[in-house]
């Protein structure tokens, strides 16, 4: 109808208006609706003229046509009848954009590249290049950067590559000098190549002196049997369903695995500033690109002994047994029976101690009906008199707050455990000690980032170096001392992990030591300090997505959200009640647009921090991103009980109202609305 077409054509012209780029080619949608109206009106003109006017228009229309296409003269009809529309075929000399693709590839056969475009003319700009770069089976990428002043140090140190030109800079906002100028004149970059370009200007190409990824194929050797390797790709959008399980691997042999042959770190540095490392891998092909690495800087006082950390300061002992793996301290021990079987303390009644400490672990008196140790673990402790009993790492991380677990009831093993969970329902635990030590950093990253690319697959029996040079953030907060490395293998193909032995390397966190100039940190370590504002609301919503924009643009297919997605869920098996965890996990999806994913991080987010409004109301946004208004609905009421007066939940409540069809109640949530 017309009423129809009338709409559509008004509303995306309104719509289209919001561009700040006021250009033809933004109002495309409308042609076809605007074709019809036009046409309705031709067949409406029913009189001896009609026919005529509608043969003449259809011929006047192809020959525009055919003038604006191609060089065949009549500029004078098209600039009356159609101005500056005319896109002839270019009959010049070619301009240099395969070139360049074709020069950055041959640099960096192994990587995937962003190259920074500085100019914006028709002919040279961020879309053309990477159309040319989608061509070179998409391992080159086109993006503009340096459009904010605040962000141009922040632009210069994420990108490798960079375009400048000189003569005409087109469309370009005023902090492009200042881009060009710290490209060209700093001493961060080299100028890699030159060409000259048919308007008489020149195209330069910059590239990076030390660039934070290198890759080099290392002598072939036997690595087993990886004939059937093929290329895959892993879908970070895959429902929690598909996600890969992990489990500890046991198929690869020795050599085939990813090896750390050196970490190198200052000596020291303070807490609160990003720190250069550098990392150096090997392994295969294969391998290096399906590789996640889960890194912890823990320190170096955390003893690992038969699987169970411990951290014990200096004591005073009466008297000290160790059976498997297990220590204990007592000062005055008197029992009535003590059973050992195997090496394992199988069962003590009756047991009065005066003082026991281990670590931070103080009890004052114990009275212990029945003690049970089942393969190194203590089981069950009844009527325990003192509040500072903290629970072992192993106790913390296991995903039960069953404490009545019976001798013949088997730990779970480790693929259990690791097993990722789709019950929503779990309700967070009564424990308050069970987070492991806040006394690390993580530095968990895709080996190169998720860079490595080739257009040919290497030889399956190809081994290759890949060397980071990155930064790591250790908390502000974070104790003095010496801090060592932990790291383990994650597939994100298959799921498989293994531990990495990590050379001896050691760095010391002294606040009186001056900071040392570090890269840009990884875009992973920034979305985890980017999550931390999510449970302030909108006050912290603004700086996530301003920064999030930002560096989006460095990693163009958002890779890095997909590896702190792996990442986060590989850990969070580990620590269920981790929130720091579980908010980073739901901000990487609600980016990926995962929505089945984020409903799940977010029931965990709701139930480690329910008393926070905005938490029930980020997966109530989630449920309305999906239409699903009923369980919006639902989400919001926790949020409302705790803190009714916010007009963002009240807000929500009427969009969940209206996507039900209660209109009514829309209204009177809108009418009362608090702004």
């Amino acid at each position: 109808s017309l009423t129809w077409l009338g709409v559509f054509i008004v509303g995306g012209y309104l719509l289209c208006s919001l561009n700040i780029n006021k250009d033809a080619r933004y109002i495309l949608p409308l042609v076809p609706v605007l074709s019809l109206f036009l046409a309705y009106g031709l067949i409406c003109w029913t009189n001896r003229w009609g026919k005529p006017m509608r043969w003449s228009t259809v011929g006047l229309a192809t020959v525009l046509m055919m003038l604006n296409l191609f060089p065949l003269g009549g500029r004078g009809l098209t600039q009356l009848l159609s101005p500056r529309v005319q896109h002839l075929p270019y009959l010049g000399q070619p301009w240099p954009h395969r070139k360049v693709i074709a020069e950055i590839i041959k640099t960096q056969p192994y990587l995937r590249s962003n190259l920074g475009v500085l100019p914006s003319t028709p002919d040279i700009n961020q879309h053309n290049f990477n159309y040319y770069g989608a061509l070179a089976n998409f391992q080159v990428y086109g993006r503009q950067v340096g459009t904010q002043a605040k962000q141009v140090k922040q632009d210069m140190r994420s990108l490798s590559w960079f375009l400048t030109k000189t003569g005409a800079q087109g469309s370009i906002p005023e902090s492009q000098a200042a881009i060009v100028q710290e490209v060209e004149q700093g001493s961060e970059f080299e100028l890699h190549q030159t060409w000259e370009l048919p308007d008489a200007s020149q195209l330069k190409l910059y590239h990076k002196r030390q660039p934070p990824i290198a890759v080099k194929p290392l002598s072939i050797k036997p690595v087993g049997d990886q004939s059937s390797i093929k290329p895959t790709s892993f879908n970070g959008n895959a429902s929690l369903a598909k996600r890969p399980r992990y489990a500890n691997s046991n198929t690869l042999s020795s050599s085939s695995r990813v090896k750390l042959d050196q970490v190198t770190v200052p000596e020291t540095s303070p807490a609160g500033v990003p720190i250069p490392v550098t990392y150096q891998w090997t392994g295969s092909w294969e391998q290096l690109q399906s590789g996640i690495v889960i890194l912890t800087w823990q320190p170096v006082e955390l003893f690992a002994k038969r699987g169970l950390l411990a951290k014990v300061d200096p004591l005073k002992v009466g008297q000290l047994f160790a059976k498997r793996g297990l220590l204990a301290k007592v000062g005055q021990l008197k029992v009535n029976k003590l059973f050992a079987k195997r090496g394992l303390l199988a069962k003590v009644d009756q047991l009065k101690v005066n003082k026991l400490k281990v670590g931070q672990l103080k009890v004052g008196q114990l009275k212990v009906g029945q003690l049970f140790a089942k393969r190194g673990l203590l089981a069950k402790v009844e009527a325990s008199t003192d509040t500072n009993l903290q629970p072992t790492l192993r106790e913390r991380q296991r995903r039960t707050t069953d404490t009545n677990l019976q001798p013949n009831n088997l730990q779970p093993t480790l693929r259990e455990r690791q097993r990722r969970t789709t019950d929503t329902n779990l309700q967070p635990s009564t424990q308050t000690n069970l987070q492991p030590s806040t006394h690390r950093w993580l530095h968990d990253h895709g080996i190169a980032m998720g860079e490595l690319h080739s257009s040919q697959l290497p030889p399956a029996n190809s081994q290759f170096q890949v060397i980071e040079r990155m930064a790591m953030f250790p908390p502000a907060d974070i104790p003095a001392g010496s801090y060592t490395l932990k790291a383990t293998y994650l597939n994100r193909q298959t799921g498989e992990t293994y531990g990495i032995q990590v050379p001896t390397v050691t760095l010391t966190i002294d606040p009186a030591t001056t900071p040392i100039p570090a890269p840009e940190l990884d875009l992973i370590t920034q979305m985890r300090i980017l999550s931390t504002n999510l449970p302030k609301g909108l006050n912290g919503l603004e700086p996530v997505f301003e920064e999030t924009a930002r560096i989006n643009q460095y990693d163009p297919i958002q890779d890095y959200l997909e590896q702190a997605d792996l990442a986060l869920s590989y850990r969070l098996e580990l620590e269920p009640n981790n929130l720091d965890l579980a908010y980073a996990l739901a901000l990487s999806r609600v980016l990926q647009q995962d929505v089945e994913g984020a409903i799940a991080a977010l029931k965990r987010v709701t139930q480690l921090d329910p008393q926070n409004p905005y938490a029930h109301a980020y997966l109530a946004f989630v449920y309305l991103y999906d239409w699903d208004g009923k369980n919006g609905e639902n989400a919001l009421k926790p949020a409302l009980t705790i803190n009714p007066t916010i007009p963002e939940l009240q807000a929500l409540s009427g969009i969940a109202a209206l996507m039900q069809g209660n209109v009514f109640k829309a209204w009177s949530v809108i009418q009362g609305l608090e702004l």
